[in-house]
């Protein structure tokens, strides 16, 4: 049921939009905050955030401003009283808490994103209150509103912070911008192979859809089997498959996909995901269960799968695997776009990081591509994957890269290898093997046949 609050005048009534999920905000004595939910309300209202998943990126925010907030209540403070000393002992507190086990409680990416976000609050709130400078370089608060171009010039001060302030860490290399290892990825599937089958499949599956999409979490638990049987019916060698987007309210965006990885979802669906909703219906005949017509599913009532177990289940896959690096769903989607730049590196042959950006700034064509691969508004937010494209590509032979990297050569490649590896876990029989084989080796040379521009006859 949507919860809706008005944003202005229509000529015949206020016009409102679905604040569904939209975060409130207390003091921790169970009073109001005024200021903190003004903020959010504005972001809710100007900026087109989502509020999928409990809050989504709101309710990030939320989180962020209440370290922040706790830490004003401690020292008998508001927004208007908070000083440059102050927030320095805010940010170097943020830096010494510790776990139990006495590692650091919060990363030097997590301090900076919840530093900056508390810069951008206290310059919306003091501004709110008449003081426009409050936060300024030569403000009471002394942060800085931070350009592009300062990224690229200063990105071990600036990356990935909206506002800076001098005394925020070091920006530390790796960490959670960094794409998922092709080592990691390996061990994961090898992980998933081991648990009972029904679980495995779906476990594959998610892999699949993280790796080949490059979509956030949300938008992998909100795909649809309508849209896939759209994909997998079309005659393209890469059909388009829509993403319902969750950065914002409403739309969606279209990704090529190989046709062979489609029908590895197919199957999917056809052999455990719609055989376990009946399963479920029969077990439930008053119609508990019904079909939602999303991909995944709770195995356990027919339910759609929620965001959060999509964040468990490569966790889980991680501890299960042994490996020691990180890997966390939204790795998937590093690796998918730094991968879809290379792509574009050897395409139209960019020998370096000014040239490749001049590319994009001139290309429509190539921001287009950009913005329908990520969903990102901004390609200049993408542009720390173009080092990490290049530093990738460093050293490796070109023609050999020119030659594996047709799309549907790859996931022929890698769906061969992952029916092997299913074979020998005892996940599927050598019938089975042998008839997805045949299957997928069809597939690909229909594919092929497809992009030539010569055909033979």
């Amino acid at each position: 049921m949507e919860a809706m609050l008005p944003t202005g005048l229509g000529v015949q009534a206020p016009t409102q939009q679905d604040a569904s999920n939209l975060p409130c905000f207390y003091y921790p004595n169970g009073d109001f905050c005024f200021e903190v939910n003004a903020f959010i309300l504005s972001a809710w209202k100007y900026s087109n955030y989502s509020t999928t998943n409990r809050g989504g990126t709101l309710r990030q925010w939320v989180m962020q401003l209440s370290e922040l907030v706790r830490f004003m209540e401690s020292n008998a403070l508001n927004v208007l009283t908070v000083t440059d000393p102050y927030f320095v002992l805010f940010v170097n507190g943020l830096m010494a808490e510790k776990e139990a086990s006495g590692e650091d409680k919060r990363s030097a990416e997590t301090v900076r994103a919840i530093g900056s976000k508390c810069l951008e609050f206290l310059a919306f709130a003091t501004e709110m209150y008449g003081y426009a400078n409050f936060v300024s370089p030569g403000g009471i608060v002394k942060g800085c509103k931070v350009e592009s171009s300062d990224k690229r010039k200063y990105p071990s001060e600036y990356r990935r912070v909206v506002w800076h302030h001098h005394s925020f860490p070091l920006s530390s290399s790796g960490g959670e911008g960094s794409p998922l290892l092709a080592e990691s990825l390996v061990a994961l599937k090898m992980a998933s192979r081991k648990r009972a089958r029904p679980v495995a499949a779906r476990l594959k599956i998610l892999i699949s859809v993280l790796e080949s999409l490059g979509c956030r979490r949300a938008e992998a638990a909100r795909i649809s089997v309508s849209d896939i049987m759209t994909a997998y019916h079309s005659c393209l060698s890469s059909p388009l498959l829509r993403i319902p987007m969750v950065k914002g309210r409403v739309g969606s965006r279209l990704v090529p996909v190989s046709h062979s990885i489609i029908s590895t979802w197919n199957d999917y669906i056809v052999e455990f995901r719609n055989p376990r909703l009946a399963e479920l219906r029969k077990k439930n005949p008053d119609g508990g269960v019904l079909d939602h017509d999303y991909l995944f599913i709770n195995l356990r009532n027919g339910q759609p799968l929620g965001i959060n177990t999509i964040t468990n289940d490569i966790s889980d896959l991680k501890f299960a695997s042994g490996i020691a690096k990180r890997a966390h769903p939204h790795m998937f989607r590093h690796r998918f776009i730094t991968n879809k730049f290379k792509e574009l590196i050897i395409e139209y042959d960019l020998q370096n990081t000014d040239v490749m950006r001049r590319a994009i700034s001139n290309s429509e064509l190539i921001k287009t591509k950009l913005k329908e691969w990520t969903g990102h508004k901004m390609v200049e937010s993408l542009d720390r994957y173009i080092h990490l494209a290049f530093s990738e590509l460093a050293g490796m032979p070109a023609v050999v890269e020119r030659v594996n990297a047709t799309g549907e050569y790859k996931a022929a490649r890698a769906i061969f290898k992952d029916l092997e590896e299913d074979r020998d876990a005892g996940q599927i029989s050598q019938e089975k093997f042998e008839s997805k084989a045949s299957r997928l080796l069809g597939e690909f040379f229909v594919g092929m046949d497809a992009e030539s521009p010569v055909r033979g006859g």
